[in-house]
């Protein structure tokens, strides 16, 4: 049974982070029509972490998809999801023999071992492509964790220089008597710490690259950048009935799931039908009396016929051991039959409780659809302060200093529209393939 179910909650938590100063440029809307509707939203990214992006064109750019299909060709998981598979192939075709020898000696035969092989082997198939889905989901999150903080580091170093500037200004102004010692010692002081945390996120951000070299054998210190435009925004809505939609969802998720635990209770109505139980009412096999055997000679002698007795005792033992293993059945059948309901009842707390994870988490999904959507009157009255700021600086009304912390907010508002498109795309991969929310 697969477990994690709560994660899917977890993913809404970044949601919290973000206000309602996000400035997206918007294109126009483009819709699909399936069972869920679609439509695209770009975002404006030429004037985003310009520092960090030119980090990038000194190194070969590294695509998301290639990125997640170098994993995939370098998964140990899957290669051994593949010799798995060819497992019970192997014990499928030995199951094949074990029924042949039965049916030779005249013993009943069950379904229901080779066919939970088959079952088995199908569901590793599907465990297969969702472990794909999996890494997909695992490797955009680290792609996208590391390329928000190479944009942190950014956003921390153009703070530094603008902070020695203040520093510059601050000397000046001591030298004319307008701050004290102290201010200057202050400024130094968040200079220091500046400078610090921008060490601690490199180093953080290093860590994550080497382990990111692990599973892709691609080397992003040296060879690759990470590409600052995968930022695609696209907006999801179920058509038609919310139910019928993660019920389909859910079904095929637990598909072999489901499909097992059916064949094994028809199993157990076979084993029922067939008596196993009966075992309760009959008697324990009793050893031959070795008294029976004695026989009397025509000379009135007696004499233990010991041929008689041993033929006897190979009959009580092979009773004896039929009734054992009709007793060992009845046991497994009882223990089979409970394992049944624990596990119909497990499935049933997993569609349910998945089901109203993955509602939640499309409710919270348009909520965090229909906050963007309010946020296209804000773009206008952002571009016009930057472009009057910028005007400002010009004409000697303002510090060249103030208008670029200014850009640095703007920049940081569209560091915060990745973080939520990003949780949005979490939610929405969530709800289409609620898989990779498990540890398969």
């Amino acid at each position: 049974m697969r477990k994690n179910i709560k994660k899917i909650l977890a993913i809404g938590i970044l949601i919290s982070i973000v206000n309602s100063s996000i400035i997206p440029v918007f294109a126009a809307d483009n819709i699909v029509s399936s069972n869920v509707s679609e439509s695209t939203i770009s975002f404006d990214n030429h004037k985003n972490n310009s520092n960090a992006a030119q980090n990038v064109t000194a190194k070969k750019v590294l695509k998301l998809d290639d990125a997640i299909e170098a994993v995939i060709n370098n998964s140990d998981k899957l290669a051994l999801k593949s010799k798995e598979i060819k497992m019970y192939e192997d014990k499928m075709d030995i199951q094949e023999k074990t029924n042949d020898l039965y049916e030779s000696i005249n013993q009943k035969v069950y379904d229901f071992p080779y066919d939970k092989l088959e079952l088995e082997k199908k569901q590793t198939e599907q465990s297969k492509k969702f472990t794909k889905d999996q890494i997909s989901s695992d490797i955009t999150n680290k792609y996208n964790d590391m390329l928000l903080k190479e944009i942190d580091i950014d956003k921390y170093k153009k703070n530094l220089k603008l902070k020695n500037n203040e520093l510059d200004y601050m000397k000046g102004k001591l030298a004319l008597g307008m701050a004290t010692p102290n201010n200057l010692k202050d400024t130094q002081i968040e200079i220091k710490t500046l400078k610090d945390e921008i060490t601690a996120k490199e180093n953080t951000l290093n860590n994550n690259r080497d382990f990111f070299k692990v599973l892709t054998d691609l080397d992003l210190k040296n060879t690759y950048a990470l590409d600052y435009n995968n930022i695609d925004y696209t907006k999801f809505k179920i058509d038609g009935s919310i139910d019928e939609y993660i019920d389909d969802k859910i079904d095929k998720y637990l598909k072999y799931d489901i499909e097992i635990l059916k064949l094994t209770k028809d199993y157990m109505k076979d084993l029922k039908d067939d008596g196993v139980k009966d075992i309760m009412k009959e008697e324990i096999p009793k050893m031959a009396d070795k008294s029976s055997e004695i026989i009397t000679n025509a000379d009135g002698t007696s004499e233990f016929d010991t041929g008689s007795y041993a033929l006897k005792l190979i009959e009580y033992q092979q009773k004896q051991q039929e009734y054992l293993y009709k007793l060992n059945a009845y046991g497994e059948y009882i223990y089979g039959k409970y394992d049944v309901q624990e596990a119909q009842v497990k499935i049933n707390d997993t569609k349910k409780n998945l089901k109203n994870a993955l509602k939640e988490s499309y409710s919270t999904l348009l909520d965090l659809e229909n906050k963007i959507d309010t946020l296209k009157e804000q773009v206008n009255s952002t571009n016009t302060k930057l472009r009057f700021a910028k005007a400002q600086v010009d004409m000697g009304l303002m510090l060249q200093n103030d208008h670029d912390k200014q850009v640095i907010e703007s920049e940081e508002l569209d560091t915060t529209v990745r973080k939520f498109v990003y949780t949005h795309n979490n939610l929405r991969d969530s709800i289409q393939k609620p898989w990779i929310l498990s540890n398969q």
